[in-house]
């Protein structure tokens, strides 16, 4: 491997062990924990990672300088085989483990997704598949995963493998100078360190106010963390501040990192500015302190329960996640003050088993030893999990499968709503095809994924569906959000069969109204809102003046946002006039507007979604059915504009009868799940509909 040399100057000060810092990680760990068991209790426990950052920034640092400056040089092969046999194994049986278990208790419409992040787990990119599902909004209300907590463990893997990467390339510019001392070596990696500190705090500072969510997991925004302690090791070299003043500043930086635990909760914008007093609190700890009886920070931090608990940190946090996520499955005690005692017990337990028999193991294992050996160790250990988290679920959906509804069947779907005294019961009998696993991900595999603009797209995108526009009859516009967009599958057949064109204009997240947020948020939400009112207001004009365009289909979610009057309104309700002054705008250009009512949803909270639900109810569907009374939390904003509506030309298409009957609206319905998710038509569900709108619309004169 790759080495950078220098002269051997004398050595900075005694790389003598530090039991505080252990005692540091217990703290760390210790918060974490709570707060993942009792998370209204300590609602900034997640600063026990940060805890972490800045105690890998130290060691990490401080070790690759002493290798510099008493060997000559960086061997990058052996810092990085030290760091495998250090974490992997134990990572990798966590994981396999996790893999497991996950399909043994979860619901199936689970398994992908935990599968899919424990891929990126074993990868060590799990932080960036969930920065990416923090702003997509299909995976939005995905339930975390056994294996999210890796999302730290990732960005501790970057630094590890970039870290040592930049500092090899200090060494390398000093040498290129000459042969540098140890003093001039040591202030040029100071002054990288604050260079890259700097600029990562403040790329931090503006992210986190602009994205918090991808914020909180991207790498760059935690750079300066490591950075902090990095310089904290760089600038002292193991020397600390124990005086009367030093130990001030030690409690007071217990105190720091202790008021953030307890001050700070997921509405805190973080990490960002927030982040400045848990980071400076463990410096703090790290660089002032006493070791004088109870009166000093060091010696509680150094009692051998402390350095016990910091010993077994990494495995705790390793085994601490999976247990809090999949015990509710098998354990109805699990969420009991008791039975978290228990678990955590038992936590520690296994973590010390895991210490003694996998850490240690490997890490002192003379076979693993040679740098090439920790290297195919780590790809295949990253091989083998993966394939174990993509086989398992598959194969065994395969084998547990039961009979499904035949498609040829007449209460197949849509057929068994509108035929109850032939169809019975509603769900319809036998497993549903496709599977509720199946169902689940169509959220992340959509039909048409080039159909529907996200958050972030600047300007109008327009998708062509149906017969070629060269060759077709005319065309339909259809203008929504999401859920417009899942209405597609019955909405694109139609089209081809009647031999017309289907114009797209979607856009997630966007309520298809001229009128404006009353609340448009700041940030980034503030600009998504900017962007979908201005595409809103384009689309209308486009569509207007589009002659080939002789319907326009709308379609939307249930609203809960309020609006405003906006440029051009005559009446005092915006709410609805921001629907209907294009829809009258419409028509006065020759079209005709069909406007779909809102869906209902089956779950407007925390609770399951209708894949979710049902498979956790598979011989009940029914189970899943909620109140008619209860699918409308939200505002229904297109029909109570529809409702204002005389204008010949406009239809209004009622869709609770497709999900509801006698008061009950299904999640199942004749052997298809209705909804991908809590509100989104599934696709099968859609496409099955397609005759019955395909009737709504030749009723209203939109088809021929």
């Amino acid at each position: 491997m790759s080495q950078a040399t220098t002269s051997r100057p004398s050595a900075p000060a005694k790389n003598s062990y530090q039991p505080e810092i252990q005692g540091l990680r217990a703290l760390a760990v210790l918060l974490v924990v709570v707060y993942h068991f009792w998370p209204h209790r300590l609602t900034g426990g997640f600063v026990g990672v940060d805890i972490f950052f800045v105690i890998s920034g130290y060691l990490i640092t401080a070790h690759i300088y002493r290798d510099i400056v008493n060997n000559g040089r960086l061997d990058l092969g052996a810092f990085w085989a030290r760091r495998i046999r250090r974490l992997l194994p134990l990572s990798f049986l966590v994981l396999g483990v996790t893999a497991v278990a996950a399909v043994a208790v979860l619901p199936s419409t689970q398994w992908a997704t935990t599968s899919r992040q424990i891929v990126a787990s074993a990868l060590y990119v799990e932080n960036w598949v969930l920065a990416g599902d923090a702003v997509d909004y299909s995976a939005m209300d995905d339930a975390a995963t056994a294996v999210q907590h890796f999302w730290s463990l990732s960005v501790e893997e970057q630094f590890y493998v970039v870290w040592p990467l930049f500092l090899f390339a200090v060494v390398w510019l000093a040498a290129r100078r000459g042969v540098p001392t140890a003093g001039r070596l040591r202030r040029l990696m100071i002054t990288f360190l604050l260079l890259i500190g700097a600029a990562s705090l403040a790329y931090s500072l503006w992210f986190t106010a602009y994205d918090q969510a991808q914020a909180y997991f991207v790498t760059p925004t935690r750079i300066w963390e490591f950075a902090a302690g990095a310089l904290a090791a760089l600038v002292l070299q193991g020397r600390q501040f124990t005086g009367r003043a030093g130990n001030v500043l030690g409690w007071a930086g217990l105190a720091a990192v202790l008021a953030s635990a307890v001050l700070y909760s997921s509405a805190t914008p973080f990490p960002g500015y927030a982040a400045l007093l848990p980071i400076a609190g463990t410096v703090a700890l790290l660089v002032a302190g006493g070791r004088s009886p109870v009166s000093g920070v060091y010696w509680w931090f150094s009692l051998k329960p402390s350095t016990v608990l910091g010993d077994l940190s990494y495995a705790v946090y390793l085994w601490h996640w999976p247990v809090v996520v999949l015990a509710p499955f098998v354990w109805v005690g699990a969420e009991t003050a008791a039975g978290k005692l228990l678990l955590i017990a038992m936590i520690i337990l296994l973590s010390w088993l895991s210490k003694i028999h996998i850490e240690d193991r490997y890490r002192r294992s003379q076979f693993l030893k040679p740098t090439r050996r920790s290297l195919a160790m780590a790809g295949t250990g990253m091989a083998a999990v993966a394939a174990l988290a993509v086989a398992l679920p598959w194969s065994v959906a395969l084998a547990t499968q039961g009979p499904t509804v035949s498609q040829d069947d007449d209460c197949y779907g849509y057929a068994a709503l509108a035929n109850p005294e032939g169809c019975q019961p509603v769900a319809g009998s036998g497993a549903p095809s496709p599977s509720v696993a199946e169902v689940a991900e169509q959220s992340k595999d959509p039909l048409f994924p080039d159909c529907q603009a996200e958050f972030d797209t600047t300007g109008v995108r327009e998708c062509l569906l149906g017969a070629p526009e060269e060759s077709s009859d005319g065309a339909i516009a259809v203008f929504g959000d999401s859920h417009a967009t899942a209405w597609l599958p019955a909405l694109e057949p139609l089209a081809q069969r009647n031999n017309l064109t289907l114009k797209v204009y979607s856009r997630s997240g966007c309520t298809p109204t001229v009128a404006e947020l009353e609340n448009p948020g700041t940030g980034r939400d503030l600009e998504m809102n900017t962007l979908c009112t201005e595409a809103n207001r384009e689309i209308v004009q486009r569509v207007a003046a589009d002659d080939s365009v002789g319907t326009v289909v709308v379609a939307a979610n249930q609203a809960d946002s309020d609006f405003v009057s906006s440029e051009g309104f005559t009446s005092d309700d915006p709410q609805i006039e921001g629907f209907t002054s294009p829809w009258r705008d419409w028509l006065d250009s020759g079209k005709r507007v069909v406007a779909m009512g809102e869906i209902p949803r089956l779950q407007s909270g925390d609770g399951p979604d209708a894949p979710t639900c049902l498979a956790e109810h598979p011989r009940d569907p029914l189970a899943c059915a909620v109140p008619e009374s209860k699918a409308f939390p939200w505002g229904q904003n297109i029909r109570d504009a529809a409702d204002t509506m005389d204008d010949e030309g406009f239809t209004y298409v009622e869709t609770t009868d497709f999900f509801c009957r006698d008061g009950r609206c299904h999640a199942q319905i004749g052997g298809i799940v209705t909804y991908y998710d809590k509100s989104h038509v599934s696709h099968t569900y859609a496409a099955n509909l397609s005759p019955v709108i395909e009737d709504s619309l030749r009723k209203a004169g939109a088809i021929d």
